[in-house]
Parts: structure tokens; sequence; C-alpha cells
């Protein structure tokens, strides 16, 4: 039996191949971080979490734990962080 080895690829050109913008995908994957620490810490369950913010699904909710946030919008996560009572700080900077 062949095997094949995958190539290395990083999560930029990664993005960038599936058409998704980088840095769009880096502001919501720290976004689902600090959401998913959370509730682990204070421990939150999912459905608990789907039922305080509006228009949020237990099932969605598993999808966005699981790292699958293409359909989940920037605003909808501040929104489950603001219904979480934790506040989000935008930083600006020139690119090199």
């Amino acid at each position: 039996m062949k095997t094949e080895k995958l190539e290395k690829v990083s999560l930029k050109e990664l993005a960038e191949e599936s058409g998704v913008n980088y840095e769009v995908f880096k502001i919501k994957r720290k976004l689902v971080k600090k959401i998913k620490a959370h509730c682990e810490k204070e421990k939150i369950s999912q459905r608990s979490l789907a039922k305080n913010v509006p228009g949020l699904t237990q099932d969605r909710v598993s999808k966005i734990f699981n790292g699958q946030v293409g359909g989940m919008t920037i605003d909808k996560l501040v929104l489950i962080l603001d219904v979480l009572k934790i506040k989000v700080n935008l930083s600006l900077k020139h690119a090199a």
C-alpha cells in the first residue's frame, strides 16, 4: 500500500487557498479561544450559553467550540462575549 506524504502548509496559506481572509480568521480564532476558555473555567455548558445568547443554538455553540467558525460573524462572537460579561478591546497597527 502506497502512502502519500502530506505537504506542510501554514494557516495563512491554507486560509488564502480556501478563499478566507486570514486576518478575519485570526480575530475569530482569538475570540473563540476566549469564549471557550471562559466557559470551561466557569463551567458554563454549551446548552446554557446557547440559551442566553439570542439566535444561538447548542448545535452552533458545539461547532464554534470545534473550530467551525466559517459562518460565524465577528459581531456574533462579540455578542457572545458581551453576554459572558467579557469586554473586547481592539488594537490596530500598521502592517510591517
